[in-house]
């Protein structure tokens, strides 16, 4: 037998395979009983240099040659793909440096990087609520005591999708689900690393604190050349508000009905595998449960929103549009799961999380070193209107 056409693999260091443990992987993903390996490749995907639990992506795909014992009961040669996604300790974070050696202990103690291959592990998958579904996961395997590696799915989105208002509604509505539904709070009690309401506190103690209060409150921001077109007074006046109140906000949202969150549900971990047509809604492949746990109820809806204006695909305007339907559709997905939580309480843990962990860190201020450019002005300027909106929306729940 020839041996299989391995290219780049090295790439993934500790996190690959054996060519025999990979031939296993890739008849997972064929759904084989067996297949020969007759070739793979990785490549690495990119993802934000901010997001500290990520030590590592990438897709492997390949060949090999299939055999009339498996599912598809033919005899030929076909294609694979997977994920390779490495999660590790903050600790190993590239931009560890940026961290004061005083803070790094706290750091690791409150950003718990485990969660997502436990909850990958767990009954999850078998108990998630109409619309909505965990990737097939192939293998787990820790690397060492900071790193683990998921080897995943490659789910295939549907083409250019596009994120429509219905797509809106649907995710809503099943992230509303998702936070109604009793079999995902066992889950979340039975995962050791779950989010807790308690460690959202860690957010406004640590980079809101120590980057983005400061920012705010002082002059310089305001002043930046991208920066200084989008900002009015009003806007300035607003965030600097909301800044001296971002403690107060933490404890009224930890004081609010905790339900199971995604936790980071924005469009870019929700997978469009199915377009919404007449009564059929929406369905997502849901990727990226490193902050699944507990939250104040409302909480997924401010990730769910500004995730395609954070990245500068969708304008923050637009929010005043989505919002309230989102809002709708999340209280009635609420409500299918037979979740009693009034929608008053929905309305202001919507505000009030999405007051802080998009609030005070709508103006990109990791991007502002960037060179000046038209794209950097629109992304600025698109992150403003969103700023806007949330200060409205939670002067509209005071």
């Amino acid at each position: 037998m020839k041996a299989p056409l391995l290219e780049n693999m090295d790439a993934l260091g500790a996190a690959g395979a054996e060519p025999a443990d990979l031939a296993l992987l890739a008849a997972a993903a064929l759904g084989e009983r067996d297949v020969e390996l007759l070739g793979a490749r990785a490549d690495a995907i990119e993802f934000p240099m901010f997001n500290m639990t990520t030590g590592g992506l990438w897709r492997v795909g390949g060949t090999a040659r299939t055999s009339c014992a498996g599912a598809s009961n033919t005899v030929g040669v076909a294609r694979f793909s997977m994920v390779v996604k490495v999660i590790q300790s903050p600790l190993l974070w590239q931009g560890i440096g940026q961290v004061p050696p005083p803070f790094r202990a706290a750091l690791a103690a409150n950003y718990l990087w485990r969660t997502e291959a436990q909850v990958y592990a767990s009954a999850l998958g078998s108990v998630m609520p109409q619309g909505g579904r965990l990737p097939e996961v192939f293998k787990i395997a820790e690397l060492d005591n900071q790193r683990t590696a998921i080897w995943m799915e490659d789910v295939a989105e549907v083409a250019a999708a596009g994120w429509t208002d219905r797509c809106f509604v649907d995710a809503a509505r099943f992230l509303g689900r998702l936070s109604g539904s009793s079999e995902a709070r066992e889950c979340v009690a039975a995962i050791p690393d779950a989010s807790t309401p308690g460690a959202l506190r860690f957010f406004v103690e640590g980079v809101g604190a120590n980057v983005f209060i400061p920012a705010i409150q002082g002059d310089s921001l305001w002043r930046h050349p991208a920066v200084a077109p989008a900002a009015d007074a009003a806007l300035v006046a607003g965030l600097r508000d909301l800044a001296d109140r971002a403690f107060a906000l933490v404890d009224e949202m930890t004081a609010l009905p905790q339900l199971p969150a995604h936790g980071d549900a924005s469009p870019q971990n929700l997978l469009v595998e199915s377009l919404p047509a007449g009564t059929a809604a929406a369905s997502f492949a849901v990727i990226d449960w490193g902050r699944f746990g507990l939250a104040c109820c409302g909480f997924d809806l401010g990730q769910l929103l500004s995730g395609w204006v954070n990245q500068g695909v969708m304008g923050g305007a637009e929010l005043y549009r989505l919002g309230p339907l989102c809002l709708e559709a999340y209280c009635a997905g609420l409500a299918d799961a037979g979740a009693d939580v009034e929608e008053a309480s929905v309305r202001r843990g919507h505000a009030a999380s999405m007051a802080v962990f998009t609030g005070l860190s709508a103006i990109p201020t990791q991007k502002l070193a960037e060179q000046d450019s038209d794209a950097l002005r629109a992304l600025v300027a698109a992150r403003a209107d969103m700023a806007r909106f949330v200060l409205d929306l939670l002067a509209a729940t005071d």
